[in-house]
């Protein structure tokens, strides 16, 4: 189903996400996955690694809880993504596939929230929907799917990931775009306050 909906691109971004991440690290996703993503950068922070993922709905919940709960470097926590976390020192948020689900408002809230989360010298990294370019060959399928199943998706056709958030230059951004600009991937880079 990952591979059908990502119009088989799903490979290609768990790949980039997982450049963003170190053996080690401690890692908050937002939102559980299906596929191997999970798997794969559980895999990728190693056994001493930290690896919280945060979700509101109660089926995830309970599909994750009965699937990585066993790894001791796993945390399966119950929250919504646009509130603060009281943890502070994540090295990497990880927002997979998540904006595109939800309204603009939400979306601003999700945002800043990862944004207020990361720890100096960490990085949030955003993996999702584009505005492709017009002559992609899929655009207008794409779009009249959206319409029909995903109503929210087509605002990150209409704006940057970067638009939504309040404070910009607390961070270093970088973009890479995919498949005709389809797909996005967005970092954050956190600037090390030096006061």
């Amino acid at each position: 189903v990952s591979k059908v909906l990502s119009l088989g691109n799903n490979e290609k971004l768990i790949q980039s996400a997982l450049r963003e991440i170190s053996v080690n690290d401690s890692v908050l996703q937002l939102g559980a996955t299906f596929g191997s993503q999970i798997d794969r950068t559980l895999k990728k922070i190693g056994h001493y690694g930290r690896y919280d993922i945060l979700d509101i709905c109660d089926t995830q919940i309970e599909r994750c809880e009965k699937k990585y709960g066993h790894h001791r470097q796993v945390n399966i926590i119950k929250r919504n993504a646009n509130e603060d976390i009281v943890r502070k020192d994540y090295d990497v948020i990880l927002c997979f596939m998540l904006l595109h689900e939800v309204p603009t408002v939400q979306k601003s809230k999700i945002i800043n929230a990862a944004l207020n989360n990361v720890k100096d010298g960490g990085k949030v990294v955003f993996i999702d929907y584009h505005n492709p370019v017009k002559y992609h060959p899929l655009r207008y399928i794409v779009r009249m799917f959206n319409r029909l199943y995903q109503p929210f998706a087509e605002k990150l056709w209409d704006r940057e990931i970067y638009s939504f958030v309040e404070n910009k230059s607390g961070f270093m951004w970088r973009r890479v775009l995919y498949f005709g600009e389809m797909y996005q991937k967005i970092v954050a880079d956190k600037k090390v306050n030096t006061k």
